[in-house]
């Protein structure tokens, strides 16, 4: 059994990776912490990753191949060899909520293209199988 503090630990420095590999994308959580008015000390790993996956689906709404299959192959290799917490954070936060907020099918289709087998199993786990 992981403690909290552990499983804080392993979020945390997974953050910090994510973060150091995609800048643009730590600065968005920054803000997005800052917006929920949150001390500093307080960190509220669930939200951080679910805004980088609203980073991925944005640059898929936006039809950015190279910046979507960036995020999506970064979490792909990490689920590879994720430890328990890690593939929760990547599974639960992460993958459920891509593209949550596109309606359009076509564009749907396009980005679903660009998952990776692992990210796709996880979604249609949750979501069921995927018709695009």
């Amino acid at each position: 059994v992981i403690s909290i503090m552990d499983r804080d630990k392993i979020a945390e420095n997974f953050i910090s990776a994510i973060k150091r590999e995609f800048p643009d994308v730590g600065k968005r959580i920054d803000e997005q912490m800052k917006a929920l008015e949150l001390d500093p000390e307080d960190k509220m790993y669930t939200q951080m990753f679910e805004c980088f996956s609203q980073a991925t689906t944005d640059s898929i709404k936006e039809k950015d191949s190279e910046t979507a299959l960036n995020h999506l192959n970064y979490m792909s290799n990490k689920l590879k060899h994720a430890s328990g917490v890690e593939r929760e954070y990547i599974d639960v936060y992460y993958t459920e909520s891509l593209m949550w907020d596109i309606k359009d099918k076509k564009l749907k289709a396009w980005g679903w293209k660009l998952f990776p087998e692992n990210i796709k199993q996880l979604y249609e786990n949750m979501w069921g199988k995927q018709n695009l």
